[in-house]
């Protein structure tokens, strides 16, 4: 079976990459007095169709039209939690108001301080569980249980940034080695960013309960889990001309 694919209209491309953006370069203030913060996280949704799999040719196809930041979400330098009655609130009202438009994904931004520290750590990745339950791949399956079980697959998308001493001469191109299906890397001015995409899927499975008084199934419940898939293919179509058509007139 071919790998599940991504794809991101155009129109969706300058939402993904202006907010990751503004939550890394602009201080953020609570109130007008207040702290600022910049090299923050930032969250969203992906809004879109999903187009099933046919045949042994055709995989699902999960397709962007629309990105929505989450202004409520918890912001800081190494993590961000959206409030899951803000995902709730407008998965309902994009279903009363937008029917054609279901939710089918999420992306948020991974800030560093640097190109080598982004290299060294692989920050282009979705981050691993920790020792305290913690880490995107912990929370896609999570989001995807709690808000979108009535979906079979999920897209989750990464948008690391770093930034540049001076602006970048390098064009887009896929990521290297064997993420090269996964994702892009790209200078934009004096920033270079990557996006990435995952997906979840959601697995069922017949279980039988055994009677306490003996070996015979009593009955069969149907056991949910979702699962974080890194084989999955994500097609942007217009980056790579939009870009290169950039860095060919500098």
């Amino acid at each position: 079976m071919p790998r599940t694919q991504i794809i991101i209209e155009d129109h969706v491309v300058p939402q993904l990459l202006t907010s990751a953006i503004e939550a890394y370069e602009i201080q953020h203030k609570s109130h007008l007095n207040g702290k600022s913060k910049h090299r923050l996280e930032t969250y969203g949704l992906l809004w879109g169709y999903a187009l099933p799999a046919r045949g042994d040719d055709v995989p699902v196809r999960l397709v962007a039209v629309l990105a929505t930041v989450e202004t409520s979400a918890l912001r800081h330098e190494h993590w961000v939690l959206p409030d899951n009655e803000s995902l709730l609130m407008k998965r309902d009202f994009f279903r009363e108001y937008w029917p054609q438009l279901e939710l089918i994904g999420t992306f948020h931004s991974h800030p560093y301080g640097s190109l080598a520290e982004v290299n060294g750590e692989k920050g282009w990745r979705g981050s691993p569980i920790d020792d305290e339950g913690n880490g995107d791949f912990a929370h896609w399956p999570d989001v995807h249980k709690s808000v979108c079980s009535d979906m079979d697959m999920l897209a989750h998308v990464v948008v690391t940034i770093t930034g540049l001493g001076r602006k970048g001469t390098a064009g887009p191109e896929r990521l290297p080695g064997g993420e090269s299906p996964t994702g892009y890397v790209l200078t934009a001015g004096a920033r270079k960013l990557w996006i990435k995409g995952y997906c979840t899927k959601q697995l069922k499975e017949l279980v039988s309960q055994v009677r306490k008084d003996g070996d015979k199934p009593d009955k069969k419940n149907i056991q949910v889990s979702y699962h974080v898939e890194e084989n999955i293919f994500l097609e942007i179509p217009s980056l790579q001309q939009r870009f290169a058509d950039e860095y060919l007139r500098k």
